[in-house]
């Protein structure tokens, strides 16, 4: 009787730890970068006509762990000249539109920056 109480209890810390963290993942504070409590200031696009950026790369992105992350990457992204990025957590990618044709290390050095891992989908 003693073992199937404390394996209850086991079992219930367990689930409750993982609820938690999975609750953590969503909200974006799982990050190392802050624990997500540091308010990350939106780098803003100041066109954002889409009509504007003719190229279209797509980068896909391993190392997220979080909104938080994604958050960082689109920042990095839209730091560059010329280019309007949006970073998706749930699809592991960044959709980067270009008004000229850029240099794949240019992106490459911003994911690296970021922390992350990438490979590109042209």
């Amino acid at each position: 009787m003693e073992k199937i109480l404390i394996l209850s209890v086991i079992i219930i810390v367990a689930a409750l730890s993982i609820i938690n963290y999975i609750k953590k993942m969503k909200s974006g504070k799982c990050c190392s970068s802050g624990g997500g409590s540091e308010i990350i200031k939106k780098v803003k696009v100041k066109d954002k006509n889409k009509n504007n950026y003719p190229y279209k790369k797509i980068i896909k992105i391993g190392g997220m762990t979080c909104t938080h992350c994604a958050k960082i990457l689109e920042n990095n992204f839209n730091k560059i000249q010329d280019v309007y990025a949006k970073v998706s957590f749930d699809d592991e990618e960044a959709v980067i539109l270009t008004k000229q044709e850029l240099d794949n290390k240019l992106f490459e050095d911003a994911v690296k920056q970021s922390g992350y891992r990438y490979y590109i989908k042209d």
